[in-house]
């Protein structure tokens, strides 16, 4: 059974995939993400069902479009096998922890929030520019599955397993969107943006604290080294932007699977 749910959600993962990357190319258009059918980006042409299915029909296709033969991208394969490792790692770590209707409420909420920290990966990666209609949706999400556990905790729903309390992801909340607000105002928005402070309160809410300080010196440290390997290369300038959302993304990934191992060690240290 364990093995069967993992290729499950890796196989949902995909599907899910496939359907965030209409969503990251339809983002900043006046398309929307449910009606209209799947196009060619070069020809326009519309996509038949079996060239829809998520890797297989790239594959088959030799990454080319059916009708005009122009190349396909790798970024739709890649968000799909992404997509799908995500799910079906985040199964592997926390099926032991949770049972019955906590696992499922926890699945789909965690899957939802890596659904939504790809597309800002994503579209900050591209676009400089992280987005409020998809964060702002999943900030109120969050705070009302927060309320729904902390509410019904008593009656055995506890299914967000990074808080203990209230003050717990108030903490994380204060200090996720403390940290870049400060840097936003002490620099002006030279460092950071808004789009950061926002994200920084959202990353708060889901890890509480101090999962959120993890989450900060993670996103810091890889930031950096790439930022350096960047400018060793001579591909960017001290004073040339990099968007810092998805190095953001990255250290709360870090913090969602590895965060209490790295703070049992630690601590343990």
């Amino acid at each position: 059974m364990f093995y069967y749910n993992v290729v499950l959600l890796f196989i949902l993962g995909m599907l899910v995939g496939s359907f965030l990357s209409v969503v990251i190319t339809r983002l900043d258009t006046d398309e929307g993400f449910v009606k209209g059918r799947s196009r060619c980006p070069r020809c326009k042409a519309k996509l038949l069902a079996r060239d829809l299915i998520p890797v297989l029909s790239f594959l088959v296709l030799k990454g080319k479009c059916r009708k005009c033969q122009k190349k396909i991208s790798w970024f739709y394969p890649f968000i799909e096998i992404i997509c799908g490792t995500l799910f079906a790692f985040t199964y592997m770590r926390f099926y032991q922890y949770l049972f019955g209707a906590n696992l499922y409420l926890f699945s789909v909420l965690y899957l939802y929030i890596i659904a939504v920290l790809l597309i800002i990966f994503v579209f900050d990666w591209v676009n400089y520019i992280i987005p409020d209609k998809v964060l702002v949706p999943a900030g109120v999400v969050v705070c009302l599955a927060l309320i729904f556990n902390i509410v019904l905790k008593p009656l055995g729903a506890d299914f967000i397993i990074y808080h203990t309390s209230f003050l717990n992801f108030l903490l994380g909340l204060l200090i996720g969107g403390g940290f870049f607000f400060v840097l936003v105002a002490v620099s002006k928005e030279r460092w950071m943006g808004w789009g950061d402070v926002k994200l920084g309160s959202f990353l708060g809410l889901i890890l509480g604290y101090p999962l959120i300080l993890i989450t900060i010196m993670s996103s810091v440290v890889v930031g950096a080294i790439y930022g350096l390997a960047l400018m060793a290369f001579g591909k960017k300038k001290l004073k040339d932007p990099i968007p810092f959302g998805p190095f953001l993304v990255i250290g709360a990934l870090i913090a969602i699977f590895a965060g209490r191992y790295i703070l049992a060690w630690y601590l343990g240290g």
